[in-house]
């Protein structure tokens, strides 16, 4: 029912950027607002999509090895973290047993989130979790932190911490869809300081075996 009217308004928007040279400047400003709202809203929907399917399970797992660090620098740069670090503890296999394609969505929002609301990633962390058999991936960024009392909430649908409401961009339901993603593979998604400041997000996977 929701993406019927948003296809349409992203086809009439389209064709009006398309005759961008006749329109005032004024009228191009505006335009450029409708353009960024109805492409929030598309991503917000198919978004809300996502999570219904991952609540109800009808999501299919289709788990393979995969090195982190490589993975991490073929997509970094699609996601404004081109520079970002790749730490591995020594001893740690750097591998994970994992869905691709949900690995990818929550590197990618944890990338986005960081750039969106923390200045920016600045380290990828691979490390051994206490839990056997698991690994911890962390994602470091250079804002100001999640304050305690917002560390549970902000991955809850719809829910920004206090840096996030003062940023503009995000659907508010990126980190959900780590936890939820991070969930369906029988792991866990939360945040903490990171040792040199701003925040690290952290996400617990089922370890691979490095062939």
């Amino acid at each position: 029912e929701l993406r019927s009217p948003i296809t349409a308004l992203a086809a009439a928007v389209e064709v009006l950027d398309a005759r961008r040279a006749d329109l005032s400047d004024r009228t191009q400003q505006a335009l450029d607002v409708v353009i960024s709202q109805v492409r929030r809203f598309d991503r917000m929907v198919l978004d809300l999509l996502e999570l219904s399917r991952l609540e109800v399970g009808i999501t299919d797992l289709h788990r393979e090895d995969i090195d982190v660090a490589s993975f991490v620098a073929r997509m970094a740069p699609r996601h404004g973290a081109a520079e970002v670090s790749v730490e591995i503890e020594p001893g740690c296999s750097g591998v994970v047993s994992a869905d691709k394609r949900r690995l990818e969505r929550i590197l990618a929002n944890l990338l986005d989130n960081a750039r969106l609301h923390g200045g920016g990633a600045t380290r990828v962390t691979i490390t051994r979790a206490d839990a056997p058999g698991s690994l911890l991936i962390g994602v470091e960024d250079a804002g100001p932190g999640v304050a305690p009392s917002e560390r549970m909430r902000i991955f809850e649908r719809f829910t920004r911490g206090s840096a996030g409401r003062t940023r503009a961009g995000g659907t508010g339901l990126g980190l959900a869809l780590v936890s939820e993603h991070a969930r369906a593979h029988g792991g866990a998604a939360w945040v903490e300081d990171a040792a040199d400041g701003g925040a690290r997000f952290v996400v617990r996977l089922p370890e691979g075996v490095r062939s």
